[in-house]
């Protein structure tokens, strides 16, 4: 990608790029997916790079842009409660009940992965971190094309980008972004990363508790009201 390249927007007083319709954009968006390309695109806290989480090399070329190791694990976002729920191995009353009542929005389950789930985006543990976001540009192209795996869009090490600017800028202070293939902008962004909380694979049982890995939108208080009367951790700590 050039600096010269399409840029589409959908925000109703876009900072340079083409106006788009959310339907032309999801599209689009798909098209260039399904190709095998890499978009940079919106979702309801950050930007975020996106491929097919099922592709061939797409979790590479996240990393190989990103400069990160490529066998840090990479969070899939989905369309809805229930194609999430599909990538975990027999998720648990207490996963169900965090799915459904804290998605969409801004929090990362992670728990053992189903033998199903797209192989590379599932860690070496076995595990699988998924996200339905509260984002209806992402979530129509998940339902259009699969879940999408996407690392927050900035060099590793960096602070994830929330707006956009000119793309010739960006391009010259991250060279690597000229890899992807589309870029969408979405406007100014939240800025928060989503919470992340992991999910014992015995947690459905009670047995074991869960643990924060992240803070984030959704307080720990939160995920606790729900979870109970589970064991609760905060880190390890609790």
């Amino acid at each position: 990608m050039s600096v010269a390249a399409r840029v589409i927007s959908v925000v109703a007083d876009p900072s340079g790029g083409d106006d788009i319709d959310l339907e032309a954009a999801v599209a689009l968006v798909a098209e260039v997916l399904v190709a095998g390309g890499t978009v940079l695109i919106p979702t309801d806290t950050v930007y975020g790079l996106a491929v097919l989480a099922s592709g061939i090399g797409g979790v590479e070329a996240l990393a190989r842009i990103k400069g990160r190791d490529p066998d840090k694990p990479v969070a899939v976002l989905v369309a809805s409660p229930a194609q999430g729920l599909e990538l975990f191995d027999r998720p648990g009353e207490a996963l169900t009940r965090l799915a459904s009542a804290l998605w969409p929005g801004p929090l990362t389950l992670v728990a053992p992965a189903d033998t199903g789930a797209p192989a590379p985006v599932v860690s070496a543990s076995g595990t699988i971190g998924v996200r339905c976001p509260d984002h209806e540009l992402v979530r129509r192209v998940a339902e259009a094309v699969g879940p999408l795996a996407v690392t927050s869009a900035n060099p590793a090490g960096g602070e994830p980008l929330v707006r956009l600017g000119p793309l010739s800028a960006l391009i010259e202070a991250w060279a690597a972004l000229s890899e992807a293939s589309l870029v969408v902008d979405g406007g100014p962004l939240p800025g928060t990363a989503s919470t992340v909380v992991e999910v014992p694979a015995a947690a459905g049982g009670g047995s074991h508790g869960l643990r924060v890995l992240r803070n984030g939108p959704i307080s720990a208080a939160a995920i606790g009201d729900l979870w109970r009367p589970h064991r609760f951790t905060f880190a390890g700590v609790w």
